[in-house]
């Protein structure tokens, strides 16, 4: 489900577990001597528990000529593995009522299951089997149908309206040898050229304990768990250090705007683009607020201006992305009926130039805060998403309550630093413009 540019701005900045007066004191840690840490959260006010493997490799960290690797293996985990073969870890899941699901980025993958509290040791049997002994049932067949489902959801996306936006903003804003250039789901190209020894050196050099956080949280004894996770993973032996591409500085878009031509599109769509920091480096957080007060909501500044003021778009928001190496700061606008993409792109324009110019009000941040902090509060109260922030706390940042630090950040910002950083990255000679414009009609506009 697509997020609005609020609930993502929670997404990003608020999943966080809170921790009591004394750090640390919800959450434990304990790191197996192959490496894999292990990260446990008790909550006993329901009789369930999430469950999330975190594996430190994303689309960044793939080859030219290879990618869409990190994806593929997204749909590969679940193929089936040396003791669990033929589905049965979607049939254990499933079975005990529970749910199961993955994701990959540019930055991560995260396999995750949330399921009654006492089918954790179950789940942890299988998360371990697919990490140790998924390459012994690897062979070409199964590789070849996960290939193809890859490729049937790749022309999917592509199929749908505006389905190769991201890719062409991805192209203008990032420099050729920026990993980030390339979309997550990878090219067809390289999907056919995998062989069967690629894709098993690459879950070899990546999908190791010592790349990999484990994070449970919900009714479960931490205890219990940090033993569970000795006696299933502890026999996995601990990989070599893998392989990191470089990140270049980002000093400018790749090119400073382009055109697609979209024929599946009725209407234009249009994306403004500025490089920022990547999360939890200086300036992201507030270039986040930035985001919330300029495209955040029905009272947010470019929702007035351009679509209840002036009827210039049907819809506007800005956000940030979340990327972690270097992220992007959008605003997505669908100009009216006969309001010309420049005409919208302009007003976009006047308003990132207040914002620079006169910051943001004390008003409009305490609107920010005040949101998070409730928002924040509500994301709580589900065990699954408090295992992926755990997860990404410790996996990317190495502290299980990153979140919770970004959040605090944002409480005691002052309006200064966010007019600050708006100055610094929104400048003109930082933007990178996309227009999605439908195809030609045989016979003209109807």
């Amino acid at each position: 489900m697509k997020k609005t540019a609020p609930a993502l701005l929670i997404s990003l900045l608020l999943a966080g577990p809170l921790r009591a007066a004394s750090p640390g004191t919800l959450f434990q840690t304990r790191t197996l001597p192959n490496g894999l840490t292990v990260v446990v959260q008790e909550d006993r006010s329901i009789p369930v528990a999430a469950v999330n493997v975190w594996y430190n490799v994303g689309s960044k960290d793939e080859k030219k000529g290879k990618t869409g690797f990190a994806h593929l293996f997204e749909h590969y985990m679940f193929e089936g593995s040396e003791h669990a073969p033929g589905g049965q870890y979607f049939s254990r899941i499933f079975g005990m009522g529970g749910i199961t699901n993955a994701n990959t980025t540019s930055d991560r993958t995260d396999y995750y299951a949330v399921v009654p509290s006492e089918g954790v040791e179950e789940v942890l049997r299988l998360e371990s089997d697919r990490m140790g002994w998924l390459r012994g049932a690897m062979n070409q067949g199964s590789l070849d149908k996960q290939r193809g489902i890859v490729k049937n959801e790749k022309r999917l996306r592509e199929g749908q309206p505006y389905g190769g936006a991201w890719e062409a903003l991805g192209e203008t804003v990032w420099p050729k040898d920026h990993p980030y250039r390339w979309p997550v789901i990878g090219s067809m190209a390289d999907l056919d050229g995998a062989s069967l020894d690629d894709v098993k050196a690459f879950h070899a050099e990546y999908y190791a304990p010592n790349n990999a956080v484990l994070t449970v949280a919900g009714d479960v004894s931490a205890a219990e768990v940090f033993a569970q996770a000795e006696k299933w993973f502890g026999a996995i032996p601990a990989g070599k250090a893998p392989s990191r591409n470089n990140i270049p500085a980002v000093t400018a878009p790749a090119q400073a705007s382009r055109t697609v031509v979209d024929d599946k599109a009725r209407l234009p769509l249009l994306f403004v683009a500025y490089p920022i920091p990547g999360k939890g480096q200086p300036g992201w957080a507030e270039m986040a607020v930035v985001a919330s007060v300029l495209g955040g909501g029905r009272t947010s500044r470019l929702v007035q201006a351009l679509q209840y003021d002036r009827n210039l778009v049907l819809s506007v928001d800005a956000s940030v992305t979340g990327m972690h190496e270097n992220d992007l700061f959008i605003v997505s606008a669908m100009p009216a009926p006969g309001v010309k993409a420049d005409v919208v792109r302009a007003a976009i324009d006047a308003e990132l130039a207040k914002v620079v110019r006169d910051g943001v009000t004390p008003r409009e941040l305490g609107r920010v805060r005040a949101g998070l902090k409730t928002a924040r509060l509500d994301a709580l109260q589900e065990a699954e998403g408090v295992a992926a922030s755990l997860a990404e706390g410790q996996g990317r940042f190495g502290d299980p309550g990153f979140n919770e630090t970004v959040d605090a950040r944002v409480q005691a910002m002052d309006p200064e630093a966010a007019r600050a950083a708006a100055a610094k990255y929104l400048r003109p000679g930082n933007a990178a413009g996309v227009s999605v414009v439908p195809a030609p009609r045989p016979g003209g506009p109807r």
